[in-house]
């Protein structure tokens, strides 16, 4: 397998493609487009009782965070609705890890924050505090590398333009609009501030 954004069917691969150790009745059904839009039915970790109080503060490996976390029986058929997911995100990192043959983290930094000179963005180390978020958040950054973030995204710099398709693209519908890989589609109104009435 290789980490390459050359090939834009990877969303079409099985969870169990990636993931041997993972669950095979529920891997060889979920597929990685699934996971990027939320619509898996896998069980998200932080809906379990007393998850932030008793377990994410310890710390675990990510393959046995995944086994013992985010392995639970789907809630609903794959692919049927949409319902946003943490545990998603967690195994989307599990996945780029196996795929890259490297740390999450590394991937990051190699192929986000060097090439696009984000000298004040990172994996933040939360050890000292708890062991996650991991792939589902555990980022630092500031506004001005967000903006170069922002900028790249108009750019081929760090995606193909095939790619940037799917990944803006509305593949589910949501109570608010739609959803792409990651990000929530919309048109909001923003108030004109020269409208605003003077007293």
């Amino acid at each position: 397998m290789s980490f390459s954004t050359d090939n834009p069917k990877v969303e079409e691969g099985k969870l169990s493609d990636y993931l041997p150790y993972y669950r095979e009745d529920t891997g060889k059904k979920v597929t990685i487009h699934q996971l990027l839009t939320h619509t898996s039915g896998i069980p998200s970790y932080t809906n379990l009782p007393n998850f932030g109080r008793e377990v994410s503060r310890n710390p675990y490996p990510v393959e046995e965070f995944v086994k013992k976390y985010c392995s639970g029986d789907l809630e609903f058929e794959p692919g049927a609705k949409f319902s946003y997911n943490n545990s998603g995100y967690f195994l989307l990192g599990a996945v780029i890890e196996k795929i890259a043959g490297k740390p999450y983290e590394n991937v990051l930094e190699e192929r986000i924050f060097k090439p696009l000179g984000m000298k004040n963005s990172g994996y933040d180390h939360y050890a000292t505090i708890m062991s996650l978020p991991y792939a589902a958040g555990s980022l630092y950054s500031t506004v001005e590398d967000l903006y170069i973030w922002d900028q790249a995204l108009y750019s081929d710099q760090l995606l193909p333009a095939k790619m940037k398709e799917l990944l803006f693209k509305p593949h589910v519908q949501t109570p608010g609009g739609a959803y792409g890989y990651g990000w929530a589609l919309g048109k909001k109104s923003c108030p004109n501030p020269s409208a605003r009435s003077r007293s």
